[in-house]
């Protein structure tokens, strides 16, 4: 059988009900595609015969999930998501037809379900607020991995830091330093259908937030680790700043924002202890003289 083109790869770690779902709204698909569910945890009962799952543990974040599955891709383009959404066809040609060749990688928008509550408006905020259109299509810094289709060969350049997972910001920092370079699809879109509960995402944000922090001290020494933790205290107002500023830039949202401002402020205290926390660790590490396994996330 010939190798796919495309390799989809599924984090699955919050929104099993959604796994179902998308699989059929895909179902239509030829085999020049292939899709990998990387699960944290059993993956799904009943799965078609012709999708891949990988088990793996329970507390596995989603940038490791997706770098087992890019390393078990076939396709020489990976496609990344995860089961907070629910794709269609056309998105999946959007994937098949980006110009890879020109960008290294292809981002596209992200909107929320419009039925949302307050909870899932307030991760949709936090996650995605940079991403929700309407956005300029070309050449940007950043795109959002969880709508995304990067060329696979440059991902595997880096095998050592993706042994760390897929934390796309570095993975950027690194195509960038290279004159590789980004692009944003406005017309490649996904709807977040998050079904998280508030307890989940707010261990997620703090274990997100610790390995933030932990990869920012280790691009300097003591005394600049002592300066970020001293600051912490300013990421939740910053970050929180920061989202306001950007819905108050899309008028469509900004109704939602003041139901969700409670939990915008309980997830980015939850992501503001974590950074402290990565920064404290690295802090009293370098005190002891005991790095070990230091990140090449940085680099």
């Amino acid at each position: 059988m010939a190798d796919p083109d495309l390799s989809l790869i599924v984090a699955v770690k919050d929104g099993r009900d959604n796994v179902l779902p998308l699989l059929a709204a895909l179902k239509a698909r030829d085999t020049s595609t292939e899709i990998i569910l990387a699960c944290a945890g059993p993956p799904p009962a009943d799965l078609p015969s012709d999708v891949s799952a990988i088990s793996l543990p329970a507390d596995t974040l989603t940038p490791s999930l997706w770098s087992e599955g890019i390393e078990r891709a076939r396709g020489s383009r990976v496609a990344l998501t995860t089961a907070q959404f629910v794709p269609d066809l056309n998105w999946l040609t959007r994937l098949q037809f980006a110009d890879l060749d020109r960008w290294v990688g292809v981002g596209g928008a992200i909107d929320n379900d419009p039925k949302a509550s307050a909870l899932n408006w307030a991760i949709f905020f936090l996650r995605y607020s940079a991403f929700a259109p309407p956005l300029v299509a070309g050449e940007t810094d950043e795109i959002a991995a969880d709508n995304a289709v990067y060329d696979r060969a440059a991902i595997l350049e880096h095998r050592d830091l993706l042994a760390e997972g897929f934390w796309e910001p570095s993975f950027h920092r690194l195509f960038r330093s290279a004159g590789r370079k980004l692009a944003l699809d406005p017309d490649l879109v996904l709807v977040h259908h998050g079904t998280v509960t508030a307890e989940a995402f707010a261990r997620q944000r703090y274990e997100h937030g610790g390995a933030y922090g932990i990869e920012r001290a280790a691009r300097g020494g003591m005394a600049r680790n002592l300066v970020l933790l001293l600051s912490s205290p300013l990421v939740p107002p910053l970050l929180l700043a920061r989202i306001i500023s950007r819905i108050a830039r899309k008028p469509a949202y900004r109704g939602k924002l003041i139901t969700a401002f409670p939990w915008l402020v309980r997830f980015t205290l939850a992501w503001g202890r974590g950074e402290a926390g990565g920064y404290a660790s690295t802090l009293g590490a370098r005190r002891r003289g005991a790095i070990e396994n230091e990140t090449r996330r940085h680099a």
